[in-house]
């Protein structure tokens, strides 16, 4: 006669929810870690991203109001900028800003751009900055200084945070 045991008995139902319930905690741990760090690392359009410079225009300013006062470009720019998310404004030597446009009216300071999309400031674009009716920079040198913000923020864009006009 053969002597068989057969054990019929699996783990019981208690400890089975506990180890189901385990594996689902654990589970949903590692996907929300892993999930967040995706999300901080995949912020291409934070404001932080963007990096600008400013040179010098190659004309000489005079007492008039429609000078070119100097050359903006992205040093650093992950994607193209919608204009309507910037505010760029110039200080001048008598603590005066000026907001600056490519749109700009009569008193403000314009934004020449020599891209293929006027709606933004493309990654490789060359913007000219000038006098639009009011006189900024009147004898040379003077010190400008530059500040461009991203209006959905409130953070200001990095970069040459002022520029000699000569």
């Amino acid at each position: 006669m053969k002597n068989e045991m057969k054990n019929d008995e699996a783990v019981s139902p208690v400890i089975a929810t506990i180890l189901m319930v385990a594996i689902t905690v654990v589970l949903a741990g590692v996907l929300y870690v892993w999930a967040s760090d995706l999300a901080n690392n995949n912020q291409e359009d934070s404001p932080d991203m963007y990096q600008y410079s400013a040179t010098d225009h190659s004309d000489v300013p005079d007492s008039g109001t429609d000078d070119s006062l100097f050359v903006l470009q992205f040093s650093r720019a992950p994607k193209d900028l919608n204009w309507a998310n910037l505010n760029i404004q110039i200080i001048g030597e008598d603590g005066t800003p000026t907001t600056c446009a490519t749109d700009a009216g009569e008193g403000n300071c314009k934004l020449i751009q020599y891209g293929s999309d006027t709606l933004t400031w493309e990654k490789s674009e060359i913007v000219h900055v000038i006098e639009n009716g009011k006189d900024i920079c009147s004898t040379a040198p003077c010190s400008l200084t530059i500040k461009i913000s991203d209006v959905r923020s409130g953070v200001d864009l990095t970069g040459s945070g002022s520029v000699v006009v000569e």
